[in-house]
């Protein structure tokens, strides 16, 4: 089977010939496994998903170093954390629809798509996978900043319903051009949970999250293409409801805030789970032996009757020892 066939196969649930597997790399990460494999790191990984932003680097702009402002005008203090940042400050100063209407989202076209025809048409064995990041309430709370959300939730509800509304409109033309492509799924990204539950609990999740994810979902699904949700942290009291709006994967299964065998046993059916490989404990801390025995136990048990993908629970960590990431990428190769 080619990669796509091994991942399609997990989506439906059928046993591929082998566990398909997807191993992502912070920039530290990556920088120590180029110094192993050098030029051969891609072939070494043998990745089976081929992922492509809704935001290429042309849309972001540098105005002093380590400090990235996005196309939103988000400014962002990449100082420490050089994958991701910190936003600086919250573009949305009131909760008010004068301050919204102020706020100018940028469009869904032009640079962003260039070369979009030519990453489909190089990636023909691999599961083309489009990637949404900052889908909804990511974007909402890096818009207004965290915590002015969290209150707005309870305060100015409806001043959150037009800021998600108009997110949910703004990435529905974003997968209008996903979908002019041959592609396989969209993957949505929007951390709700944290270490023990969601952020904003689950009555809030339903309220003001729920009911846009649906029609994201729906839209992707009516295509014909493939759901993908990612969320770090303990969101497993909304899998039911992830299911119900049509929701097909789950990322990124994180060992040290749920059960992954209970989690297979309860959703597997229903759910593909995507990660698994404990970024907290094993990869940091754990031994070469350990990393491959989990992977082993993972692609085993969890990947047993398709629906997984084995991977590590976020893009590894600059703080995993290069052995650990070396038996990490000989481990997906052993089973």
């Amino acid at each position: 089977m080619t990669p796509r066939e091994r991942v399609i196969a997990a989506y439906e649930h059928r046993q591929p010939d082998r566990c398909p597997w997807q191993i992502g790399l912070t920039i530290p990460a990556r920088e120590k496994l180029e110094g192993e494999f050098g030029d051969g790191l891609a072939a070494a990984l043998g990745n089976h998903l081929a992922n492509w932003s809704h935001e290429p680097p042309s849309t972001w702009t540098e105005p002093r170093p380590d400090y990235w402002r996005d196309e939103f005008g988000v400014l962002w203090d990449r100082t420490v954390d050089k994958d991701i940042g910190v936003p600086v400050e919250p573009l949305i100063k009131e909760p008010t629809a004068k301050a919204l209407d102020a706020c100018e989202f940028p469009s869904t076209r032009g640079a962003r798509w260039d070369g979009f025809g030519e990453w489909v048409e190089a990636n023909p064995d691999l599961f083309r996978v489009c990637d949404l990041g900052f889908s909804l309430y990511e974007r909402a709370w890096t818009l207004r900043g965290m915590a002015n959300l969290m209150m707005d939730m309870i305060d100015a509800p409806e001043f959150v319903d037009d800021l998600l509304d108009r997110i949910c409109e703004w990435n529905l033309g974003i997968v209008d051009g996903f979908l002019e492509q041959p592609i396989d799924c969209v993957h949505f990204g929007d951390d709700w949970g944290q270490q023990f539950g969601l952020q904003m609990g689950p009555a809030h999740w339903r309220r003001f999250i729920k009911p846009r994810q649906e029609r994201m979902y729906a839209k992707v699904r009516e295509a014909g293409l493939h759901t993908s949700q990612h969320s770090c942290g303990d969101v497993k009291e909304i899998f039911s409801d992830l299911i119900e709006i049509g929701l097909q994967c789950f990322n990124p299964f994180q060992p040290e805030v749920m059960d992954v065998r209970e989690m297979k046993r309860l959703h597997g059916d229903k759910l593909v789970f995507y990660g698994g490989v404990s970024t907290q404990r094993t990869l940091p801390y754990g031994s070469p032996a350990d990393v491959k025995a989990e992977v082993a136990m993972l692609m085993k048990e969890v990947g047993a009757g398709g629906g997984y993908i084995c991977s590590p629970a976020h893009d590894t960590p600059g703080d995993v020892p290069l052995e650990n990431l070396v038996a990490l990428v000989e481990a997906v190769h052993e089973q």
